[in-house]
């Protein structure tokens, strides 16, 4: 027993040992793997005691302690990653979009000049502050195509509508009432 607490506690350490250190993702399944091989040696150790599921339990216990530290770690690790894949390529859309006005300022024979907030990656505060003044401008041909396309629509829900009541009411004509009991 002292022997698997003694392993379990030593390897609790390097954990707590390469949380300090530098984090990866490698570095975290290569912890999670070691976890589970020291885990399955001192379940190794308990089949050989005579109270073996007390043992099991106490290891199982400790194997699911460490491996939330490690899941926690790794979801970290994950969002960050995300975070920095957004902020490239927030950047990488910029770029983009600073090299189109570019070219059709070029295209146009005006000076080529920047917008300041066109060079800056938008922050999520920005972007928020922004999405309300983008509202696509519909000319009056596309609303009324639209319109009309709306009213076909509700003409056609309510044939249907009327189509499924008349098939049901006509279902009730067609069923005769079973007898009734005297």
């Amino acid at each position: 027993m002292m022997r698997v607490l003694f392993g379990i506690c030593l390897g609790l350490l390097s954990v707590m040992a390469l949380a300090q250190g530098g984090d990866s993702l490698q570095a975290v399944e290569a912890e999670r793997a070691k976890l589970q091989a020291e885990s399955r040696n001192a379940e190794a150790l308990c089949y050989e005691r005579f109270a073996v599921n007390a043992c099991l339990s106490e290891v199982a216990t400790q194997r699911r302690a460490q491996a939330a530290v490690l899941r926690k770690r790794e979801l970290v690790l994950r969002d960050a990653q995300r975070a920095e894949r957004t902020r490239e390529q927030w950047e990488r859309l910029n770029e983009k979009q600073a090299q189109a006005l570019e070219q059709t300022l070029d295209a146009q024979g005006k000076p080529a000049s920047l917008p300041a907030e066109r060079k800056e990656a938008p922050t999520p505060a920005k972007r928020a502050a922004s999405a309300p003044e983008k509202t696509p401008s519909i000319t009056p041909v596309q609303a009324a195509a639209n319109r009309a396309a709306f009213e076909s629509k509700q003409d056609e829900a309510a044939r249907h509508k009327s189509e499924v009541e008349k098939r049901l009411q006509e279902k009730k004509d067609r069923a005769e009432s079973l007898p009734t009991t005297p």
